[in-house]
C-alpha cells in the first residue's frame, strides 16, 4: 500500500478571527473582539443556526451569516477528508455550488493550482472567495445557473476534479434530472479527473442519494468510492437503514459552543458521498476478497460484529476468538469506513466468522484511496 501524505490540518485558529468580523458586518454589529463573540452576538447566531437546519436555505441575512459561521466551516472539514480520498491529488477543479464554495479551500491545501467556484448566490461565492483570499488561498469565482450551464466557458479545459457539495437537490427536483446533470460534468474531467458529490447524513436526504446511487450505478458509471459493490444499493431495500460516511472530528471551539447553545448531537463528520470517475477511462474489476466497513461495531451475543458492504454485497463479520494470529489482527483495529481484504473466513449466506485461519488486512483506511 503507498504511503499518502497526511490530510491537511484544518485552519481553526486562522479561520474564526476572519469569520468573526465578517459576521458582524452582515448582521450590521458594532467591532468587538476577533476570536469570540459576545453574548447577545452568540445568542442571536444560534438562533439562526437553528434556523438554517431546518430551512437549508440562505434566504436572508442573518441564515447567510449563520451558514457561513457553522455550516461552511463544517463543510470545509468534510473537503479535507474526502479529498485525501482521491486517487490522485488535483491541479484543476471545479466547484458547482448553490450557495459557498468551503470544500475550494480544502482542494487549496491539498494542493490544487486552479479553482473556480460556479454559483448562484453572488454575495455567497464572494464571501468564499474573500475568506480563501485572507488565508492566502484565492479563489476565482462565477455566477451562473444551471440554465447557462453550457454557455459557461468551463468546457474549454479538463477538470481533475468537479465537486457537487449540498446543492444538487437544491438545483433539481427528480433523480433523473441529477442523472443528466452528474453526466454532463462527468464529459468535462480529465482522464485522471473524478466527481465529488456530498449531502448530509439525515434519513431523508440520504434516502434521495441512495436512489441517486443506484442510478448511477445502473449506468455504469465509475463508483470509485466508497462503494465497492456495485448492485442496487442494499441499505434501500430496509426502509429505515440509512449508509453514510462517519469521520473524526476535531472540533474547533466556536462549532462546539454552537452545537452545545443548539442542542445539535453531532461528535463526528457524518455525509453522504460518491466520488465517480472520468468516462475516458476503464477501470479494472476489483479483487472480490475486498469490504468496506459501514457500521460502528455492534454487540451481538457472539460479541462485537460489524457490517460490511463489499465486491460481493453485504456481510457481517465477527470472531469468538480472544486473541487473533498476526494474519488476523487487523481486526481488532477496524473502524467504520475501512478497507478490508478477508479471505478464508467461514461464511454461512451473509455472514462470515473470523477463525485462526482467516487473513484480514487492512487496504485503505477510511479517508483513503483503495489502491490495487
Amino acid at each position: 500500500m503507498t504511503k499518502r501524505p497526511p490530510t491537511p490540518k484544518p485552519l481553526w485558529e486562522e479561520l474564526f478571527p476572519i469569520l468573526i468580523p465578517r459576521y458582524r458586518k452582515l448582521m450590521k454589529l458594532p467591532i468587538g473582539p476577533l476570536d469570540t463573540l459576545q453574548t447577545r452576538e452568540f445568542r442571536s447566531l444560534v438562533e439562526h443556526v437553528v434556523q438554517y437546519k431546518d430551512t437549508q436555505e440562505i434566504s436572508s441575512t442573518e441564515l447567510l451569516a449563520a451558514y457561513f459561521m457553522y455550516e461552511w466551516p463544517i463543510q470545509y472539514a468534510q473537503g479535507l477528508s474526502l479529498i485525501q480520498e482521491l486517487p490522485q491529488k488535483p491541479s484543476k477543479v471545479l466547484d458547482l455550488t448553490s450557495k459557498g464554495a468551503p470544500i475550494c479551500l480544502a482542494a487549496l491545501q491539498h494542493g490544487a493550482t486552479e479553482v473556480l467556484a460556479i454559483g448562484e448566490n453572488e454575495q455567497a461565492l464572494k464571501m468564499s472567495a474573500d475568506i480563501c483570499g485572507h488565508l492566502g488561498y484565492p479563489i476565482s469565482i462565477r455566477v451562473g445557473n444551471r440554465e447557462k450551464l453550457n454557455s459557461l466557458s468551463i468546457h474549454d479545459m479538463s477538470w481533475d476534479l468537479i465537486i457537487v457539495s449540498h446543492s444538487l437537490f437544491d438545483l433539481f427536483p427528480s433523480t433523473e434530472e441529477h442523472l443528466s446533470y452528474l453526466k454532463k460534468l462527468l464529459h468535462l474531467l480529465s482522464p485522471d479527473g473524478y466527481l465529488l458529490f456530498v449531502e448530509d447524513s439525515e434519513n431523508r436526504t440520504n434516502r434521495r442519494f441512495l436512489q441517486l446511487r443506484d442510478a448511477i450505478a445502473e449506468q455504469g458509471i465509475s463508483i470509485v468510492a466508497p462503494c465497492l459493490w456495485k448492485g442496487e444499493c442494499p441499505a434501500l431495500k430496509h426502509g429505515s437503514s440509512p449508509c453514510f460516511a462517519q469521520r473524526p472530528f476535531e472540533k474547533p471551539f466556536m462549532i462546539k459552543e454552537i452545537q452545545r447553545a443548539a442542542q445539535i448531537n453531532l461528535s463526528s463528520l457524518k455525509m453522504s458521498y460518491l466520488i465517480l470517475g472520468s468516462l475516458k477511462v476503464t477501470r479494472p474489476p476489483l479483487p472480490d476478497t475486498l469490504y468496506r466497513v459501514v457500521s460502528p461495531p455492534l454487540p451481538t451475543f457472539r460479541g462485537e460484529r460489524y457490517f460490511l458492504c463489499g465486491v460481493q454485497g453485504k456481510k457481517t463479520l465477527g470472531t469468538t476468538l480472544k486473541e487473533h494470529p498476526k494474519h488476523s489482527r487487523a481486526f481488532d483495529y477496524v473502524k467504520r469506513g475501512d478497507v478490508l481484504s478477508i479471505e478464508q473466513a467461514v461464511s454461512l449466506g451473509e455472514d462470515m466468522q473470523i477463525t485462526e485461519k482467516t487473513i484480514v488486512e487492512l487496504k485503505a483506511p477510511c479517508d483513503k484511496p483503495v489502491l490495487i
